[in-house]
């Protein structure tokens, strides 16, 4: 398994598309900085949307890192020198999540030069609003990231092991990260009597980025944080799975 963590991230580390996404956090952060909009205390603590970016910079970055392999005809060599494809699977997905991680860690980096350069000590990360500080906000909503993160990494895998097209998958990352709220909350109000068991769909995990934070959200999802958590890692691990076994079966 070493082997293979090393061979992937030495395959990453000499690819530009990490560097790029990196800058595309960056400038995507600070287009909801400068959105039109005055930088009030809630954008700072959902770190400048860094949330909703960093899950379609995963998307993209995820599904082209797979696709790549075909692409380019390296997964050849690859299944040659290793005939185990669930290390190879696992090795990539641990990859592009230490990867998520780092995003993370620069866009809690950016929101808080960001914050110094733009309202400087107008908002306090020990300010208290309703019985919550700033910093707390900002790190819930960080670890409501991460977890989501895991999710939406673990269904790129899946999804480009099913389409096998990396444009489509792209294209469905941003439908989930741009209408997947509403789609959950139209499933909810169109079946009122069946929310304990709708209340679990998949597109309903994506609030957990901000209901950690601000328990209102419950309105919305039905779901208490520790279900959203529950039901983020149940289906972090079904993709696993269901992405393993179409990336086993596809045709090299």
């Amino acid at each position: 398994m070493k082997s293979n963590l090393v061979r992937e991230f030495y395959k990453f580390r000499h690819q530009r598309i990490p560097l790029y996404g990196v800058i595309a956090l960056l400038l995507l952060m600070l287009y909801s900085a400068f959105d039109g909009t005055k930088v009030s205390r809630l954008t700072i603590s959902q770190g400048f949307g860094a949330g909703q970016w960093i899950i379609l910079i995963l998307i993209t970055v995820g599904s082209t890192f797979v696709d790549m392999e075909y692409q380019n005809g390296t997964i050849v060599t690859l299944l040659y020198k290793n005939s185990n494809k669930v290390r190879i699977y696992i090795a990539k997905l641990m990859v592009i999540n230490l990867y998520g991680v780092a995003l993370l860690a620069f866009s809690m980096i950016f929101t808080m030069v960001f914050k110094v350069l733009l309202v400087g000590s107008q908002y306090s990360w020990g300010s208290i609003y309703d019985q919550r500080s700033l910093i707390n906000d900002f790190s819930l909503n960080m670890l409501g990231s991460l977890i989501y993160m895991f999710f939406i990494v673990t269904l790129a895998f899946l999804l480009i092991s099913l389409v096998k097209a990396n444009a489509a998958v792209v294209g469905i990352g941003l439908v989930i990260v741009f209408f997947g709220s509403y789609f959950s909350t139209l499933l909810l109000t169109t079946v009122p009597s069946l929310k304990a068991i709708t209340a679990w769909n998949p597109f309903n995990m994506i609030f957990v980025i901000n209901q950690l934070s601000n328990s209102t959200y419950m309105k919305f999802t039905y779901l208490t944080s520790s279900q959203l958590i529950i039901g983020n890692i149940a289906y972090t691990f079904l993709f696993v799975v269901l992405g393993y076994l179409l990336f086993k079966k596809r045709r090299v």
